[in-house]
């Protein structure tokens, strides 16, 4: 090898370290100036702040700072006191919210919880500043009423979130604008229709939520709606629905659903066998023709378990009264059963597969 070319390798050796240590250098630069500021001496003193307010019985808070991991998020848990006012909470929430404005909390995800029992009022607003303020503090002053007005439920709310220009980030995903009426262990369908009519009635402003009535595991009836609650006439239909049990099963409302229909009645048989669910689904399908169409129903041993994520039926019994059910045909084939009520109740464009 000639001195020349001893020389170009030192070279090239020196330009490969020097290259490798700018690497770095640029790295742990990115790190220093991706990782946002530990605000534990700041979540501390806010969590001092509420919990000197009244109707607040105690207070603590949760700071996880692991940049490199990927979560960097505060918590703040409020226990109330069992007699708090709306007005109280209002205020609390107010004060907690002021606080984001106040401190850059940048980088962190940030969330209010106020439990009591089972019960819980949350403020989830991952890591983007929040720009519906006042809703989320009236939504507070709502959960004090809930609680009020259905005492001997458990009720869990989280707070509708806005962020600027409406961003809504996959990761924030059901974690707010969300609610949960767990009623008693002994509640049936009737409680639940219930439920859903005074919410509607005395809660308006919250049918923009996705909710869930739930009665339980003695007698399971649930009510699940996104963006608006049930009519009068579609409650009516499902105390119908619940009420014939000539052939034993249970049956569940969806509002706004996976599936293309704003209407879904599923029922679940306690029979396993195929032959009750399609009796089954005889002898309630009319009942549905009192509803504007499109209406779903489901009729198997699973209650809405043959219907896949995307709202695409994957087996029997599932007719769109009024409509056309969107099949999974790769999956499935209507057996004969099936094939006469979609005759008698479908409206599809094209001859049946």
């Amino acid at each position: 090898m000639t001195l020349t070319g001893i020389r170009l390798s030192n070279l090239t050796g020196v330009i490969s370290r020097v290259a490798v240590v700018a690497l770095i250098v640029a790295v742990l630069v990115t790190a220093c100036q991706g990782a946002p500021p530990d605000r534990r001496a700041d979540v501390t003193r806010l969590a001092n702040i509420l919990g000197q307010m009244p109707g607040v019985h105690a207070v603590s808070s949760r700071v996880t700072n692991r940049p490199a991991q990927g979560w960097v998020s505060f918590t703040v848990t409020v226990e109330p006191a069992p007699d708090i006012t709306a007005a109280q909470l209002a205020a609390v929430t107010a004060r907690y919210l002021q606080d984001l404005h106040l401190v850059d909390y940048t980088g962190y995800r940030s969330e209010l919880d106020v439990t009591s029992g089972w019960n819980r009022f949350a403020v989830d607003g991952g890591e983007l500043p929040i720009v519906n303020d006042q809703q989320i503090i009236s939504q507070a002053r709502d959960w004090v009423a809930l609680r009020a007005q259905f005492p001997a439920a458990t009720t869990r709310l989280r707070a509708t979130i806005t962020h600027p220009g409406n961003q809504s980030p996959i990761r924030d995903a059901g974690h707010a604008n969300v609610a949960k009426l767990q009623l008693p262990d002994d509640a049936d369908y009737t409680d639940a229709a219930a439920a859903a009519a005074t919410l509607a009635d005395r809660f308006p402003q919250l049918a923009g939520l996705t909710w869930t009535i739930s009665t339980g595991s003695q007698h399971p009836a649930d009510i699940k709606t996104t963006r608006r609650y049930p009519s009068a006439a579609e409650l009516d239909v499902w105390r119908q629905v619940n009420a014939e049990q000539t052939i034993p099963h249970t049956s569940q409302l969806t509002i706004n659903g996976r599936v293309a229909a704003p209407v879904w009645i599923a029922a679940q048989t306690r029979s396993h066998d195929p032959a009750a669910a399609a009796a089954l689904a005889r002898q309630q399908l009319p009942l549905l023709r009192a509803l504007p169409a499109p209406v779903f129903y489901t009729s198997s041993d699973q209650i809405q378990g043959h219907v896949n994520g995307d709202g695409r039926a994957t087996g029997p019994i599932a007719i769109t009264v009024g409509g056309c059910t969107d099949r999974d045909t790769l999956v499935y084939q209507s057996p004969p059963a099936e094939q006469a009520l979609r005759t008698a109740y479908e409206t599809c464009p094209h001859p049946a597969p």
